[in-house]
């Protein structure tokens, strides 16, 4: 798969990682089937812990990191990668591509924890790009320096998080649950701010200030949003392996 190398690759985590405060929670059965499943359709290719054997690495894979309860690998899995040479699973039931799914943003999030305590990945093999060149994307094409400050909050930046954090940082600075809020102005030109619990085709519904949680059609209400990740969400749609590379390693001179 095309990837950005987000993720460090290690082996599941036990249960006691599935109930950490803060972090996702996941099925250890769905885990455990999944894993199965995996090491049964995928593992003899992309290694039965999937960080790669004959095919990539696809816990550093981008279609993980953009995946959200399938969305992206599920199509992946059924259908294949013809011109890479992935056959398609058609024949798995949604289940045991749901299970699978699962198995692998668990394999992610063991990659970064386990039992609370950090677990970092040789830095020789995150440190593939060229510093200079992610100075010039910093400055430039990336746009970083239009809010980010080598001198202010990103000094000695290298210093704060090891490797494989500093990298997940990179991409996902407020984490992928960073709070998303809204402000809707009313049919009576009044308005209302919360945080945004519900938002499909047909409503948004806020948290607002005072813990009431409030909905309305979004056909009878004028809605805006502020995703204080926005910027970085439209930047996981144009970074290049290089770019995201490069600007890591630039990173990892802030020292």
């Amino acid at each position: 798969m095309h990837g950005l190398r987000v993720a460090a690759v290690l082996l599941a985590a036990s249960t006691a990682l599935f109930a950490q405060p803060g972090q996702p929670k996941f099925d250890a059965a769905a885990v455990q089937r999944g894993a199965a499943e995996f090491k049964s359709s995928c593992g003899f290719c992309h290694g039965d812990d999937a960080t790669g054997n004959r095919a990539p690495d696809l816990i550093r894979s981008v279609a993980l990191n953009h995946d959200n309860d399938g969305d992206v690998l599920g199509p992946v899995i059924r259908n294949g990668r013809p011109d890479k040479g992935m056959p398609g699973f058609s024949t798995l039931t949604p289940k045991q591509v749901a299970d699978i799914v699962v198995f692998l943003h668990s394999q992610a999030l063991a990659a970064l924890r386990s039992n609370g305590v950090p677990r970092d990945y040789p830095l020789a093999k995150l440190l593939t790009g060229n510093a200079a060149a992610g100075k010039t994307y910093f400055s430039g094409a990336g746009g970083c320096s239009g809010c980010h400050s080598v001198t202010g909050d990103l000094a000695g930046i290298s210093r704060k998080y090891s490797p494989l954090e500093l990298q997940q940082r990179m991409l996902y600075p407020g984490g992928r649950t960073a709070t998303v809020t809204a402000t809707v102005t009313l049919p009576d030109g009044n308005t209302m701010q919360g945080k945004v619990v519900t938002n499909d085709e047909f409503d948004i519904g806020i948290t607002a200030p005072d813990g009431w949680y409030r909905s309305w059609p979004k056909s009878a209400v004028k809605v805006e949003m502020h995703d204080p990740l926005e910027a970085h969400r439209a930047m996981m749609e144009k970074y290049t392996d290089a770019n995201i590379h490069n600007l890591f390693a630039y990173l990892e001179t802030l020292k």
